[in-house]
């Protein structure tokens, strides 16, 4: 059936050019404390693509987990990525909205058949990660998480 995967949005992700500040700001207008700033791994342990072909591109990142909703601040660190090509045409901004989805192969299939393109793909300790651009039908970059079972 189409478009179960996506009924339930997990994360709205904005790229950020310095992630300490826009923490300190976040925290600030959210009224809480602020969380870890992390840094994604290598390109041996994420096998991160971007557009097809392997980048050692990186990122900071650092979560906020609200009671309905994860807010994810994103600094490029190192080119190319889709975050570096995302601050560096549009500036800082919200990048992407992310679903949990249980077949990733099937999901990807499904924004592919409405125009989607993949921009960037890669794993993280207990699953992964596929960004599609979708913004020529819907208006938006959409990440899709995947867990290990």
């Amino acid at each position: 059936m189409a478009g179960v995967q996506f009924r339930e949005v997990v994360q709205v992700a904005m790229v950020v050019p310095n992630i300490e500040s826009a923490v300190k700001a976040w925290a600030k207008i959210l009224g809480v404390n602020e969380p870890q700033i992390t840094e994604t791994e290598e390109w041996e342990k994420t096998g991160m693509r971007f557009r097809g072909a392997p980048s050692r591109g990186r990122a900071k990142l650092a979560f906020f987990r609200l009671n309905n909703i994860t807010i994810e601040l994103i600094q490029p660190v190192g080119e190319p990525s889709t975050w570096s090509e995302f601050l560096e045409k549009h500036g800082p901004g919200i990048h992407h909205i992310a679903f949990n989805v249980d077949d990733v192969d099937e999901a990807v299939r499904e924004l592919l058949g409405i125009d989607g393109a993949v921009e960037q793909d890669g794993k993280f300790k207990g699953g992964g990660y596929v960004y599609v651009d979708a913004r020529k039908s819907l208006g938006a970059i959409i990440e899709l998480l995947y867990h290990e079972k």
